[in-house]
Formats: structure tokens, sequence, C-alpha cells
């Protein structure tokens, strides 16, 4: 009996109700296919086959048997020490000779692998009291008891030397899928190909029914790279000719607005009233964004750059444009407190070129705390035109917020938002049968590796600040763990002094309130130490998410007056607040927070001229697993975000780096975004050139890349998940 790829996996000889039921509710597997796509999370080499007879001692063999019993004993150290417990298997292959396995310290073994197992052995082959011996072999389980599988039938399971190992559970050990995989192959049918011969020939490609085959049952190691490379194209592909038809149906349906730069215009006003040169990255973007502004396609574009590398004034240039065209502008931040914080920076920015005075810019703030009188002179200016810049948060997506000629849109932290939300705020023109698209940047402050950006962000185009204003001196990271006590004691003096040159200090905590199911150190609990214990003598603040607005913006604004020395808060100041007499980061159970936090939250501080500090302060209030020193060691080691990301991308993968996955991207199950930077830049490239010869993918040729197009994103109405403007 055949099976198809589409088929249920109760399909597969073996798969009944319950087993169906584990591969569904532990991998997600339902179908065939999903079987298939279950791939090895890494292989056994298990050498040549021997007979235990035929072993020479110190050769690297694998021994295939059954395992008869069991023997745990501890025995002492030559020298003394703590005892060890050895677990040895005696083994019976085909012939009736016998070897043993021995574990070390590993009395669950017996538990793990229970007499009547067959296994396959591989190791380096001892010798005790005549009988052959393998000390701690790796074990690939080839059938359980009562399997009714003799030892002749299971080595020849094994009739290659790599030995898929799979993601497992305990209702479904890896031998099991492996079983289930090698049974779903054998009843398949020849897999069609959707890549063209021409595209395979190009890219020096094997076809796709010798690739799902070899990634499970590889021959060689030549033939497992060759199914590799093959299938993490396909991923590749497959994203990427979404992304860019995605992009092309945007262009081809929306009609932009011209917001070109004015020679002599307020944005160039700007730039020349700056006590101070723009860098040469904000110059790039400059031009950059005047070309797409001046384009009649709307702008879509991100702005990317790490903590303090001036993205903030390249938003405000953008506007501006806008309004030397006589249009509006609307920045949208995630938070109230980047909402102010952009204000006072726009309020700040503009004030040579006049603020909210006659003939002048008129700039204004919309949060959910903007009183209600104060909101219906601003929704009527907004709809009048009076109005030229808004700052504002989620209030600005409200009914009745309604632009007279919204011309530039920029988001701030984008990925904070939702697709709705994003796309809410473009359709803020006043007249509702309007087909005009405002322009769209994008900002960002967590770097983005580049291969990131070309697979999650493809459809945008992408401007990088990759270097920082001239005076801005690195931050000084140190690592402290809870064996330096000594070092805390010498950090709070150092915060002493720093308070009595005028300089502030920032505490961050990861919660809010003490858990009894979650150690570490909430803020509320940290603020009354620090205030009552520590720095008696200093004001001491506190700000978190749970407090009312009125409060919270006192809080800070004590701090950001100097009148209070120490703010202890959440991850609330993130990013956005700008204090520049801020000079010490002081991070509580820096390991409960990832790499791309703690870089954010350090460049909360060397926003002045003065040498700053960001102290991570780890395993203080529990252990220290190994990722998290290699994290947070990464952190004190370099102050370059874009390097972190790349770091970050490596140790917990493209799905979670921005805490939420993109909802419609399909699953990278092969490709590493770092280990295949070049051909994810080769399909990206591939992928550009065929939608913009044939963005419907109508073509005959093109038809089956739209069909695994479509496949992988569960249809062409996912591709409107991918929005990122």
């Amino acid at each position: 009996m055949t099976v198809q790829l589409d088929d249920p996996v109760t399909a597969v000889t073996g798969v009944g109700p319950a087993v169906a039921g584990h591969l569904a509710s532990a991998f997600q597997i339902t179908r065939v296919r999903d079987l298939l796509a279950h791939y090895p999370r890494r292989y056994q080499d298990t050498g040549e086959i021997s007979g235990a007879a035929d072993v020479a001692p110190g050769t690297p063999v694998t021994l295939v048997g059954e395992i008869l019993d069991w023997e745990v004993r501890r025995v002492r150290r030559r020298g003394g020490g703590r005892p060890m417990d050895l677990a040895t298997a005696s083994v019976r292959q085909s012939a009736g000779t016998t070897f043993t396995a021995t574990f070390f310290n590993q009395r669950w073994r017996p538990g793990q692998l229970p007499a009547g197992t067959v296994a396959a052995f591989s190791g380096t082959a001892g010798e005790f009291r005549g009988t052959v011996q393998l000390p701690s072999p790796d074990v690939t389980v080839l059938a359980p008891p009562g399997a009714g599988v003799d030892v002749d039938e299971a080595a020849s399971r094994i009739d290659r030397r790599l030995v898929a190992q799979y993601p497992a559970v305990d209702a479904l050990a890896s031998h099991r899928i492996a079983d289930l995989v090698r049974r779903a192959l054998d009843a398949l049918d020849p897999i069609e190909d959707w890549l063209t011969d021409d595209i395979r020939r190009d890219e020096g490609l094997i076809d796709l029914d010798t690739a799902v085959r070899a990634i499970h049952l590889p021959d060689d190691d030549q033939t497992l790279r060759d199914a590799r490379r093959r299938l993490v194209f396909d991923e590749l592909f497959s994203l990427q000719l979404g992304v860019q038809a995605r992009r092309a149906r945007l262009e081809a349906d929306a009609v932009g607005v011209i917001n070109a730069p004015v020679s002599d215009g307020r944005a160039a006003q700007l730039l020349r009233a700056l006590p101070f040169d723009a860098t040469a990255a904000q110059l790039r973007a400059f031009g950059e964004i005047g070309s797409d502004l001046s384009a009649t396609r709307p702008m879509h574009r991100l702005l990317q750059g790490d903590v303090g590398s001036g993205k903030t004034l390249v938003a405000v240039w953008s506007m501006l444009c806008a309004v030397d065209n006589r249009r509006q502008a609307a920045l949208m931040v995630p938070t109230e407190v980047l909402a102010e914080q952009h204000h006072r920076t726009l309020t700040d920015l503009l004030a040579p070129l006049g603020v909210n005075v006659l003939d002048g810019i008129r700039v204004d703030l919309l949060t959910s705390s903007t009183p209600m009188s104060a909101r219906r002179r601003i929704l009527g200016e907004l709809l009048s035109g009076d109005l030229d810049l808004v700052v504002g948060t989620h209030a600005l997506l409200e009914e009745g917020v309604r632009f007279a000629d919204l011309g530039v849109v920029v988001i701030d932290e984008q990925h904070r938002f939702g697709v709705a939300q994003r796309v809410r705020l473009k359709e803020k023109a006043a007249s509702p049968g309007s087909q005009a698209v405002p322009d769209v940047l994008v900002m960002t402050a967590t770097p983005i590796p580049r291969s990131l950006a070309m697979t999650v962000y493809g459809d945008l185009d992408v401007t990088v600040l990759d270097e920082l204003p001239e005076g801005r001196q690195p931050v000084v990271t140190q690592l402290i763990t809870q064996d330096r006590p000594e070092r805390r004691s010498a950090l709070y003096t150092f915060i002493r002094e720093q308070a009595h040159e005028g300089l502030g200090t920032y505490v961050v905590c990861p919660f809010v309130d003490p858990s009894d199911e979650i150690p570490g150190a909430a803020a509320t609990v940290e603020h009354e130490r620090l205030a009552r214990e520590v720095f008696p003598e200093l004001e001491v603040e506190l700000v978190h998410g749970r407090m009312r607005p009125a409060d919270k913006d006192a809080a800070m604004q004590r701090f950001r007056s100097g009148e209070a020395h120490v703010l202890v808060a959440t991850t609330v100041i993130e990013v956005g607040v700008d204090v520049p007499h801020a000079t010490i980061m002081v991070i509580e159970d820096a390991e409960r927070f990832g790499i791309s936090q703690l870089h954010q939250l350090r460049g909360r501080v060397g926003r002045g001229a003065d040498r700053s500090y960001c102290v991570l302060f780890a395993g203080w209030r529990g252990d220290l697993t190994e990722d998290a020193i290699q994290r947070l060691q990464s952190v004190e080691a370099t102050s370059d975000g874009f390097e972190l990301a790349e770091v970050d991308l490596r140790q917990r993968g493209a799905g979670q780096l921005f805490g939420q996955r993109q909802s419609g991207v399909p699953d990278l199950r092969l490709a590493d975004l770092h280990r295949d930077r070049r051909l994810l830049s080769s399909t990206r490239d591939r992928a550009r050139a065929i939608v913009a010869e044939d963005p419907g993918l109508d073509d005959p040729r093109h038809r089956t890349l739209r069909d695994e197009m479509q496949r992988r994103f569960d249809g062409l109405d996912a591709l409107e998940a991918l929005e990122t403007g």
C-alpha cells in the first residue's frame, strides 16, 4: 500500500490512534508530510558493525545484541574519594557470543534499557576477564523488549554508518520514530519536485525525493550534506518567494504621496541648526530615505541602529520633509514613557526652528492619559491640519483620530505592535475614498542581524545606522556573581560618590513584586531596601508598569531633574528613556534577561559626556546555567549591538528573537540563519528576480513555485500576516 504526503499520519503502518495522538500532541505531526519533516537532531556514526569474537582491544567498533541482564554496584575509587556506581549490561549477539557495556554513575540505565532491548553499542573496545567490554558506549535502540525482532534483523536496520537520532518524548522514543519514518518512506511514491530543472542546475541541488530520503537515511556524510542543503534551500526560497510576492502586491496596489526633501525647508534648516555634525551613517540614511520620499510608490523602510546611534534625528528629519510638503506626520511608540521622551526630544530638537509659536511647527502629544479637553483640541487640530507633528501611543489608533493629510508615519520599536495596529495608523487619512498611502518608516533600537532582517523583514528596504555620534564613550560592563559579595559593597560606595557628583544610577529588577514560585529581585522590595538600609542619605525613586501614570511621571521627572539620585525600576525604562546625567546601570538577576534586553538597558547610560558603567549581578538568588553564563559573558565582552544580535541569533534561533514568532511565517526546521547566510542571500536574490518578472507567479513555469509558497504559508491570506509596516 502506498501513502501520499498529505495523507493522515495514520496511513503509515504502525500508527494507530494512540501513536497518532502522541505525534500530534508532542510534535504537531498529523500528516505523512509532517512526519517526514520531523528531521533528525543528530546522527550517530556507528562505525563498522562487528562480532565480539573478531574485536581487537583499543579499536572503535559497533556491536549489536540483546541485553540479557544488568548488574549495578558501587565501587571505591583508587586513592579514595566518593564511591562510584557501575551499571554493567550483559549483551548477547546473534552468534551467541556475549560482551558487556559499562556505564559510570548512571544507575538509571537499566530502566532506560531493560532486559530484552536490542541495541547497537558503539565505542572503543576493551577487555575484562576474557570478555569484550565497551566502557561508556553510545547506544542506539533498535527494538524494545517484546517487539519480536531478532538481533540479525535489527542489525540490518543499521546497514549504514550514520544512524538518525530524532527529537523524542517518553511515549515515543527515537528508535520508534525512526521505524515509523522508515515505514513511511518505504510506502511513499517518488516525491514530485517543485523546483524547476534550471533552478536545481544553477544552484547545484539534488532532487527533492532523494533529499527527503537521504536526510533520514544518509549513506555517508556527503549524502547528508547534499540532502540538508537542498531542504534548507527549499525552506528559505519558499519564504523569500512569499515575502517578495507580498511586497509586489503592496507596491502594485498602493499610490504614494510625494514628500521629497525641500532644499531650504525645515528639514534642511534642522540639520544646519544642530550643534554637532551628523554622522556618515545618518547622512547615508538621509539620502536613502530622501529617495524614497521622492518616489511615487510609498516608502516602506526599516531604520535600525544600535543604542545611541541617532535614529531619532533621522526620524524627525523624515517627518519634517512631510511638513515641508504641507502634510502632517505621526510618530507612534509602544509606551507612554517613550512617547513623553520622544515629545521632549522633538521639542528640544525643533526649538531653533520655533515650536508651538506663531508661524512655528506645531507639535503635540496624544496618549491615554491626555486630559479630555486637550484630547478634543488635538483631534480638532489634526483634522483641520493645524497640527503638524503628533507623538502618541496606541491612542493614535482610537476612533475619532483623523488627519487632514498624513504624509509620513514613523513607528518606533515596531515589533511591539500587532499587524492590525500598524495598518490602522496608515489608514488615518481624512477622506475614506483616498487611495494615497503615507510613507512609512519603522524603527528599532534592537539591532537585527542582517540574515534575520533579510528573512522576517524581506519586504522592507533596510537602512542601518552603524556608527555612534562623536564623543560617545563605550559603557564599561562588569559581571558580578554571588561568590564576590565584597564587590556589591564597593559598588554601593561608588554609587554614593557618583550621586555627590550629581550623577544618577538605575537599578533594574526583573519583577515588580516578590514571588514564591520564581526567585528574583522585586522592584518594590529593592526600592525599600535601598532607600532605608543602603542609601538613607540619598533620594531613591521607584518606577514600574503597575503605577498610576501620574505617579510614574512624577518619579521619572524627579530622577530626570537630579532631585532623585537612584531610580529603581523594571524594564519599563528599557527603551527611550534619556537621562544624560545617569551613569550607572545596575541589573539585578541579570540571568533572567535576554541579550537584547540587557543591551537595551545598558543603553540607558552612557548618553552624556561622563564615563558610564553597567553592572550585571547574576546568580545571587538562583543557580546559573551554562547558557546564562555564556549570555552574560557575551554582554560583558562587547558593546556592539549587532555582534550581540548575532550571538543571540545563534543561541536562541530566529523564532524567539523578538519574544513572539511572526504569525504566518513558515517554520525553519533545518535552516540556520547564521550558518546558512550565503544560501539565504542567494534565495533572496533569486526570489526577487522571479517576482520582478512575474509578480503573481502566474507563468506556467512558476506554477509549482506558487503552489509550494502557498502551501508553506497555508494559503495567500497568511501572507498578510507578514505586514511589517
